[in-house]
């Protein structure tokens, strides 16, 4: 057998589909170039596509995916859905005929939210007013806490400083939503409400005066009059409230006791620091 040429060149005709290796990655001169095959010829015809695909028509050219996404986004003069622009896609545009019910339901829905709101803004205003202006006077408390009340001789059952501030602020909720009670009861303000409400009124505002009387002023005496007072006014409010509603005379009555407890820890602190002086 004798030995093949190095590079022979035109190949022959066995080896003319595939390119000669001796070239390497260069391609061959277009005078020397080998004819080419059924491959090469479907693949020169259709541009470098797959044989028997599409080819663009020359001149124009795509910029948009064949398949545009949709928009997540509404139209101009057209309303976002409930749910949100996520669910958006795939939704048309109401026509008037179909707006018209959209838009009374819309309303109901805004109606009976504002009617919740309605209904439940007394009852927070009135339950949260006595804690709110009893957190107020606490803070006057605080600065003669420590100088001039613990100072004072006071009798062996008086409760711990720290039990009081819990105390006052459960009685002055309930006694907040009592009042809530009889103002529904007697359905607002109104000529039935003032004897009730007026008692409420006038005990709460005696109550909140004892704070600046006796720890700001430290009229002991004083301090046990207003107590008194107030002790009074509560318990004509309480019967009053009763002939109303009776589940708000019955918030009253841990206030009443309260108040008693009070007036009694004030009597001995006044009787058994009545020669003390007053600090300044």
């Amino acid at each position: 057998m004798s030995p093949r040429p190095s590079c022979p060149w035109p190949p022959p005709a066995r080896l003319r589909r595939r390119a000669p290796r001796c070239h390497g990655n260069r391609a061959a001169p277009a005078g020397n170039r080998p004819p080419a095959g059924r491959r090469e010829r479907a693949m020169g015809e259709t541009g470098g596509a797959r044989p028997g695909a599409r080819r663009p028509r020359p001149g124009l050219r795509r910029t948009t995916p064949r398949y545009p996404r949709r928009s997540s986004r509404p139209a101009r003069g057209e309303a976002a859905p409930r749910g949100g622009l996520s669910r958006w896609e795939g939704r048309r545009r109401l026509t008037a005929k179909e707006e018209r019910p959209a838009a009374a339901a819309r309303e109901r829905r805004f109606t009976v939210s504002m009617e919740v709101v309605s209904a439940w803004a007394p009852a927070v205003g009135f339950t949260l007013l006595p804690p709110a202006a009893g957190f107020l006077g606490s803070t006057l408390t605080k600065k003669k806490l420590p100088v001039w009340y613990e100072s004072l001789q006071k009798p062996s059952w008086c409760p711990p400083n720290w039990v009081f501030a819990p105390v006052w602020g459960a009685i002055y909720t309930s006694m907040g939503y009592g009042s809530y009670l009889v103002w529904k009861e007697v359905g607002g303000f109104n000529k039935k409400s003032v004897i009730p409400l007026g008692l409420y009124a006038g005990q709460l505002a005696l109550n909140w005066s004892w704070t600046p009387v006796f720890f700001r002023a430290q009229k002991m005496g004083w301090g046990l009059v207003t107590l008194l007072l107030t002790t009074g006014t509560a318990t004509a409010a309480t019967v009053s409230w009763y002939k109303v509603n009776k589940t708000a005379a019955y918030l009253m009555i841990p206030y009443l006791a309260w108040l008693t407890l009070a007036s009694a820890l004030n009597y001995h602190v006044w009787k058994d620091n009545r020669d003390k002086k007053q600090s300044k």
